[in-house]
């Protein structure tokens, strides 16, 4: 069994064979050739004051890959409002000021444990790699301007999974914080070799933008109404951030899923819990706009609904929820590259198999 760290994924993973996998897996889930697991969360009090621990799962398997995974999160969360806004931030206070994410691969042949790796690199480029390939169906072919609101984690995932589906000549970036903003132009400008341009508004971001991309943990709205032109395609990594009016201002709107995340709450809860009200477990719109009705996004590269139909539609890939699918298509890449490049450390796998019937 191979162990993976996010230092060693870094060194070779890449966006472009991720949006490839990633869209291969989404054809096999809309040809019912893969099986993908709702997330679920466990959220009990913690004694930080405004925080809660929360116990993530999510899974999915992928047999033309030979694999499947399952994501695991132990998180401490709270709801700080910055810049006027709350917004949902994970604490480090695992010893040393870490994260707690690992994902664990298993092979669908023999049931074996193939290789245990750190989710957060894998996180931002499986969010920013499904945005892709949306982008693939509903951007128009000519798209060469992206609008990104964020400059974080997840905004990175964003610009390069765009950049590896269409031929971008200008990136307006905006960021509340302009120190931020103007790092994030200058990194990426370098590294994609296009014009990256630190805008100081969302409104300027947006402005002659093909594409409009939301990549923050704000748990409201930062794609508004006014932003909004014809032929644009608009996406987000978190349902918050696209508000109702938008989303039924769409002429053509695809969903990651329509299964939403089950939560399991001790007492007392939810209603101290932002997360209840506007955030991954619900929000206000749901039960007045059905988004049941709206193709998810496997059926649209399985063929079975349809993408961008004319160069004026507003499009929309709402990213309502991940799936832990994602995870098994990018982890059959991880394994295969860390085995051919002898990265990640190797454990007996007599530690995670046994005798005795379970």
């Amino acid at each position: 069994m191979l162990v993976i760290t996010n230092e060693e994924i870094e060194s070779f993973l890449e966006m472009p064979p991720c949006v490839e996998a990633l869209e291969a897996a989404y054809r096999d889930l809309g040809n019912r050739d893969a099986v993908d697991m709702p997330r679920q969360d466990g959220v009990v009090s913690h004694k930080r004051d405004g925080a809660v621990y929360a116990l993530k799962t999510m899974s999915g398997n992928l047999p033309s890959a030979g694999v499947a995974a399952l994501r695991l999160n132990s998180d401490v969360v709270h709801w700080p409002v910055i810049n006027g806004a709350p917004r949902r931030v994970k604490i480090p206070i695992s010893q040393g000021d870490r994260y707690n994410g690992l994902v664990l691969l298993f092979s669908t042949e023999t049931g074996e444990l193939l290789a245990m790796f750190n989710d957060g690199y894998v996180q931002k480029t499986r969010v920013g790699g499904s945005s892709g390939v949306a982008a693939k169906y509903l951007a128009r072919k000519d798209a060469k301007v992206l609008g990104l609101l964020g400059t974080g984690w997840q905004a990175t995932g964003q610009i390069e999974a765009m950049a590896a589906v269409r031929k971008l000549e200008l990136v307006k970036v905006f960021s509340s914080t302009k120190s931020n903003r103007d790092v994030f132009a200058k990194n990426y400008a370098d590294k994609l070799g296009i014009e990256v341009r630190a805008v100081a508004s969302p409104e300027e971001a947006a402005e002659g933008a093909d594409i409009l991309a939301a990549a923050t943990n704000s748990m409201v709205p930062v794609i508004t109404p006014k932003l909004v032109k014809p032929g644009m395609h608009i996406t987000s990594v978190r349902g918050s951030e696209i508000p109702l009016d938008v989303l039924k201002a769409c002429d053509r709107l695809v969903v990651n899923t329509h299964d939403p995340v089950k939560a399991y709450a001790a007492k007392g809860w939810p209603s101290e819990i932002p997360e209840f009200e506007n955030g991954d477990y619900s929000r206000p719109d749901i039960g007045v706009f059905d988004i049941s009705g709206f193709p998810e996004l496997k059926d649209v590269v399985a063929g079975n609904a349809s993408g961008r139909q004319s160069d004026t539609e507003v499009t929309c890939f709402h990213n309502y929820k991940g799936l832990g699918l994602q995870f098994a298509a990018i982890g059959a890449i991880l394994y295969r590259e860390a085995r051919k490049r002898q990265l990640g450390l190797t454990v007996e796998d007599r530690f995670f198999s046994q005798t005795v019937h379970p």
